[in-house]
């Protein structure tokens, strides 16, 4: 039973961490002057209860703390549940969120970085339910496991190994340095400077609206690539200035944050051979200039510039599934967005990010290995006996990751079609429902229509629909396989 033992450990652990997190949200609420019996005593308790659980789970510890592959897919899943599980106790208890699927369904969607919402008015809550929500992004935005590996290191290096791969997004996962530990420590050290460095800029910029706590709550959600806003009308009502900051930062947190420590390092040729970031901001380029000649042919927008920061924004918020927006594209007669542009922002739900970002979706590393593998097929359709070795920015790809890109893709489309054939029961639209799916699975937030576009929300669904899509955020944020192992009965055996 010591397989189990190590499960328990490290859940406990991750319960303590959140219960210590906690007290950031609790500040808040002390520094609002927030009723006593609402959400003060809501994080408080909840905090405590935490933190006790998880010491009741690391009383009997493990005699090894070697840990198998299938134990870091149980290890990782149920930590991501268990922490949308506790971090939605504080929105119950505080009577601010009126169930338990509302609350679990607006959890998993901070944690998991999606920012989808069922909140209809954000500006009546409390500053501390706003502040938790964003920075539940920002524990996800990284991973929780990474953080507890970069303070906890007490496992072996090949367990440690196990877990980041069972966490990380990406097709391959690999060490910036020899040891585990130090490699989540550098990842956590670059995040934080990032996070550190956008927030300067928002909050020592010229924006008069972007106040301190906007700074705070909006940077968080950047670094996570999350998106969930403290205003109604997300970042419209922000300077031009603030959203091309945030932007900026969107774009950059979509990049693989290997490609950062390289560049602290002098490795800086290295960086632009990198042939995921070149088709990354290929790609951008692109979408942003399809977009702006789209908005340009149909008169919308007053001057080029608008058109030119709304196409930046949105497609820097959708490629990095951040899912923020300075326009609500998806309705209204004055704002409605072309055929063409709808195909661009689909395309790039799809897409995603680069692998070892803290985004969502496919991945563009996943998606370049794809299109590689297709051409490589034609070739051998046509000289049978030609070897054709796949490579990736002049180094060969081992064919277990291109089987695991391919299994990856055809998983991710049957789990999007489940996920939209499930949650049609509501009797929605196709493009609501299959948007919805879609940016759960893609941890974006947004999608189509006037249901769940840029201005709307998730609230219209029914229990089981918030239900399927809050485990549907899950699985798309853990990178189907894991949580997939779950429901294997061997995975489970003991040793």
């Amino acid at each position: 039973m010591n397989n189990y033992r190590n499960i328990f450990n490290t859940i406990g652990r991750i319960l303590q961490v959140e219960a210590i997190l906690m007290i950031f949200p609790l500040i808040v609420a002390i520094i609002y002057k927030e009723p006593f019996n609402t959400t003060i005593l809501a994080f408080g308790a909840t905090a405590i209860v935490s933190f006790v659980i998880g010491l009741l789970l690391n009383i009997k510890k493990a005699k090894s703390h070697t840990i198998l592959p299938r134990e870091s897919f149980i290890i990782v899943t149920l930590s991501w549940v268990f922490m949308s599980l506790v971090g939605c106790i504080p929105l119950i208890v505080s009577r601010h969120v009126p169930n338990f699927f509302d609350a679990f369904f607006e959890m998993c969607s901070g944690f998991t970085t999606t920012g989808a919402t069922i909140l209809t008015d954000v500006e009546i809550m409390p500053h501390s339910i706003l502040f938790w929500r964003s920075f539940s992004h920002w524990i996800g935005g990284m991973g929780v496991i990474v953080f507890i590996l970069a303070i906890l290191p007490d496992n072996k290096e090949g367990s440690n190994m196990h877990i980041l791969r069972a966490e990380s997004p990406g097709p391959q996962v690999g060490k910036l340095t020899s040891k585990i530990s130090v490699t989540a420590r550098i990842l956590y050290l670059i995040y934080v400077a990032l996070t550190v460095i956008e927030f300067l800029f928002l909050v020592l910029g010229p924006d008069k609206k972007m106040d301190l706590f906007s700074s705070i709550t909006l940077t968080l959600g950047t670094a996570g690539t999350g998106g969930f806003a403290v205003l109604n009308d997300g970042i419209a009502s922000y300077a031009p200035y603030s959203q091309y900051v945030i932007a900026t930062f969107m774009l950059l947190f979509g990049i693989n944050f290997s490609l950062f420590y390289m560049i602290l390092i002098g490795k800086i040729k290295g960086v632009f051979k990198n042939e995921e970031l070149r088709l990354y901001l290929s790609i951008v380029i692109i979408s942003i200039v399809i977009i702006v000649i789209s908005l340009t042919t149909n008169g919308i927008y007053g001057t080029f510039e608008e058109r030119f920061r709304h196409s930046f924004f949105q497609v820097a918020s959708i490629i990095s599934t951040t899912g923020y927006s300075t326009t609500d594209y998806a309705a209204g007669a004055n704002t409605t967005w072309s055929t063409i542009c709808f195909m661009v922002i689909i395309f790039l739900m799809l897409t995603g990010p680069c692998a070892g970002s803290t985004g969502g979706g496919i991945k563009l590393s996943r998606i370049n290995i794809l299109c590689k593998s297709a051409i490589r097929k034609i070739k051998q359709m046509i000289s049978p006996r030609k070897v054709v070795p796949l490579k990736d920015s002049g180094a060969v790809i081992e064919e277990d990751v291109v089987q695991g890109a391919e299994s990856f893709f055809v998983l991710y489309m049957i789990i999007l079609f489940v996920s939209t054939m499930l949650i049609s029961f509501d009797g929605k639209d196709l493009v609501t429902n299959f948007t919805a799916s879609l940016s759960c699975i893609s941890n974006i937030g947004p999608g189509l229509g006037n249901i769940v576009g840029p201005a709307g929300n998730f609230s219209s669904f029914s229990s089981f629909s918030k239900f399927v899509l809050s485990i549907t955020m899950i699985t798309g944020r853990l990178e189907l396989f894991p949580m997939l192992a779950l429901f294997n009965y061997k995975t489970w055996k003991t040793r």
